[in-house]
């Protein structure tokens, strides 16, 4: 998360305070330009004077993040008179896709030096009367409000035009690249938005299955989320809340995924017509779904639809659609649907000799003409 608070000298206080209370770098204006001892001869040239020196100032900031990790927080406290170096701010957070939030610090007496920002949470203090426990639980409670009241069910839209009325871009919240042409978007918020691309990125089911750690394809009993530490990434509530990373933390989970790339976001699956979305929730959720696929209990993570409350197993979604098995000699071929093939005779699974259900899927040989559950296959899926 990028800090930024903004206004007169008694900022800096408010700056410091918010550092040492989020253990954040802190970077004052104040400690690198010196102020004025003389005033120049006129306005336009102080104007012009004022820009330059807050055109370096920045320049500066932008070269001191370069060697911190931003990921870690980072607090700038600036002046700020010309509202328009909000971009460079913008800027230097979005490289690191970390949040900015602007502070403003405003005496009750003076209202004149308020600015408006498009498209930033900006929060407004009194430098007298400021405390950091109270503002950081106010931050705490906005983004909490903002990402744990839903899913981010991701939908999709073809159509969207590059930028906005006010010629502002949106930006992939995966890749930070300007958006056009398809995307998804979080349709309770614009927090999430990513390119079609990215969203389902890696597409190929098969670089998923090398990848995924075995523990998210457990189709019965919750995953631990053991994901390596390194790729572990908190999510905005419990960095405010100066907590580590949980997979009690449904965001810190999903953030998580989302910029380690373990599994795509959005598949789209031969066995249902619309996008699926991944929904990865917290053991202690106990969060419980039967899959559509195999027809057995799921918990904590599935591929959704949420428009047809259609669920599948990670593991059932990653099924090879042809395979080999060590229990039949011939190939066989994955059936969502039992009129895709034209015989229906028997409805036994080959195998265990017990009732198959018509609308769950199977592994058919068409040579043989039998089918099995797909559990009882035994599918090599190296092949």
């Amino acid at each position: 998360m990028v800090i930024a608070v903004i206004g007169p000298s008694s900022r800096g206080a408010v700056a410091s305070e918010l550092a040492k209370h989020l253990h954040f770098h802190l970077i004052d204006e104040d400690d690198i330009i010196p102020t004025p001892q003389h005033s120049l001869p006129s306005s336009s040239a102080a104007a012009v004077a004022e820009s330059k020196t807050l055109n370096s100032f920045f320049e500066l900031v932008i070269q001191i993040a370069k060697t911190i990790r931003l990921n870690q927080g980072l607090i700038i406290s600036t002046k700020l008179s010309h509202s328009s170096l909000i971009d460079d701010l913008k800027q230097l957070a979005g490289t690191a896709d970390e949040r900015l939030v602007i502070v403003q610090c405003i005496e009750a007496q003076d209202a004149s030096y308020r600015y408006q920002f498009e498209g930033v949470q900006v929060f407004t203090v009194d430098p007298k009367r400021f405390d950091a426990n109270n503002l950081l639980a106010e931050m705490s409670s906005k983004v909490a409000k903002r990402n744990s009241t839903h899913l981010h069910a991701l939908s999709l839209y073809n159509n969207y035009q590059p930028f906005t009325e006010s010629g502002k871009g949106l930006k992939c919240k995966r890749c930070l690249e300007l958006i056009s042409g398809p995307m998804y978007q979080c349709m309770e918020c614009n927090e999430y938005i990513f390119h079609k691309s990215c969203a389902e990125d890696p597409c190929d089911l098969k670089l998923v299955r090398q990848s995924c750690p075995k523990n998210l394809r457990a189709s019965k009993e919750p995953p631990g989320y053991e994901l390596p530490p390194e790729k572990q990434k908190k999510c905005e509530t419990c960095e405010l809340n100066k907590k580590d990373f949980s997979v009690s933390c449904r965001d810190c989970i999903f953030k998580t995924n989302m910029e380690g790339k373990f599994l795509p976001l959005i598949i789209n699956h031969g066995s249902h017509s619309h996008p699926l979305n991944l929904l990865m929730m917290p053991p202690s959720y106990d969060y419980k779904f039967e899959c559509c696929g195999c027809g057995e209990l799921g918990k904590s993570i599935s591929y959704r639809c949420y428009d047809c409350n259609f669920n599948l197993h990670v593991g059932c979604v990653l099924l090879e659609h042809t395979a080999k098995s060590i229990r039949h000699d011939h190939k066989l071929t994955l059936v969502y649907d039992s009129l895709e093939v034209t015989y229906w005779d028997k409805n036994s699974c080959e195998f265990c000799n017990n009732e198959r259900k018509p609308e769950q899927w199977f592994y058919y040989c068409s040579t043989c003409e039998i089918a099995a559950h797909i559990g009882c296959c035994a599918v090599d899926q190296s092949q």
